[in-house]
């Protein structure tokens, strides 16, 4: 959760707290929201490293992180004011108001509690409060080093009609190490989301510098197609009355983000900006993490069911759709087969018809060629009547006209 920080004590400014929202590089279409892209892509993993450059008094770098609608969620790596430190990673329950400073621990809806599905063996959990309600686990002791980098994988899984948000974590060259696997009574069905990620002083120490790079949000869907957002929103809040948050610098340094805080007053400095890092040519190396994370959710993850199912379903669709185009095929064949018929037949007719008609005529001529007919033939005074199919006078007659 994004809650405000502290105000100034004794007329100064505290260190400015310095928060980056990742974006798609791309424009969103017209009409499209952030909530659609991501039910669009539907990533199952978010990843980010960073290198701590510069530390003092409770200092808090935060890794990953989402909420407003997405799986509420953060992680990273603490600094204390005695030189310990940790690793964190903590979950939201459902519904709960992050900005909530007098909520106790454990006193979110029973129904609505985010409870611990997993952890690894240096992991320690409890419930927490005060900013709302949830379920923090850190690992104390987690040794890291200014100057190293920290990378912090996080995956979402379906979990029936809950979800699970699990996250590990690596130190420089060590192996990537399992922190916690949180079970969470909602579904996300959009996955993850670009990410956050901020530098924060969560006490409230005057004049300690503080300072990390942080590297571009990396997602990766289930089928391991991935993509960089390097489109990153900075906004730094320390407003105390009518002071303004000015001891801060944020700058572009290839594939990295440059974050200080708790620095001198910056005449330059503005409250929101816009920054596109340069995208890494290779995926970082996360094979190794996402194995963690899918032996942690194993049992409990419904992501492998749901998907025989989905492909159950699109089987049974193509094979209906398949028999109902076999059937249209078959119809349109036997009514392209009877109207042939239909067409033969009536040639055959027409033919049969007009072979009588000729038969007929013929018939006629042939007739009207074997008529016999009388002729009156004279001589003189004599007369004689002759009848033959081509009828002829005898010698001396004539025809009498």
């Amino acid at each position: 959760m994004l809650a405000p920080l502290s105000t100034a004590r004794g007329g100064e400014l505290f260190a400015d707290r310095v928060d980056l929202f990742f974006d798609p590089d791309s424009p969103l279409p017209a009409g499209q929201t952030l909530l659609d892209f991501y039910q669009t892509k539907k990533y199952v993993y978010v990843y980010r490293e960073i290198i701590p450059t510069e530390v003092g008094g409770h200092t808090y770098f935060a890794i990953l992180g989402s909420n407003g609608g997405y799986p509420d969620f953060y992680g990273g790596i603490q600094h204390f004011a005695d030189g310990s430190k940790a690793a964190i990673f903590s979950a939201w329950d459902v519904g709960a108001d992050g900005s909530c400073g007098s909520c106790l621990p454990g006193t979110g809806a029973p129904e609505k509690q985010v409870s611990v599905w997993a952890k690894g063996p240096r992991t320690v959990t409890r419930p927490f409060g005060y900013e709302g309600t949830g379920m923090n686990s850190m690992i104390y002791g987690f040794d890291w080093k200014i100057g190293q980098k920290v990378g912090m994988l996080a995956s979402i899984e379906p979990s029936g009609a809950g979800s699970l948000i699990s996250a590990a974590i690596k130190n420089g060259n060590a192996p990537w190490e399992f922190m916690t696997s949180f079970y969470v009574p909602t579904r996300y069905d959009m996955g993850m989301p670009g990410n956050y990620s901020f530098l924060e002083d969560w006490v409230g120490e005057q004049n300690i510098t503080r300072s990390y790079l942080v590297g571009p949000s990396y997602l990766e869907d289930a089928n391991g197609k991935g993509n960089y957002f390097s489109n990153i929103y900075a906004y730094s809040s320390n407003i105390s009355g009518n002071k303004i948050p000015n001891k801060s610098s944020i700058s572009a340094e290839g594939s990295w983000l440059k974050v200080r805080s708790g620095i001198t007053i910056q005449d330059s400095y503005k409250v929101e900006q816009r920054f596109q890092l340069s995208k890494p040519n290779d995926p970082p190396e996360i094979a190794d993490g996402k194995v963690l994370l899918e032996k942690a959710v194993f049992g409990k993850s419904t992501r492998a069911i749901e998907n025989q199912q989905t492909l159950a379903a699109l089987y049974k669709i193509l094979a209906e759709a398949k028999a109902a185009a076999e059937l249209k095929a078959k119809q349109e064949a036997e009514a392209k087969a009877a109207a042939d018929k239909v067409v033969a037949e009536k040639v055959i007719a027409d033919a049969k018809l007009e072979a009588a008609r000729i038969l007929a005529e013929a018939k006629a001529k042939a007739s009207a060629a074997l008529e016999k007919t009388t002729i009156t033939c004279v001589k003189g005074k004599l007369t004689k009547k002759v009848t033959a199919v081509k009828p002829k006078c005898p010698s001396g007659y004539k025809l009498k006209k």
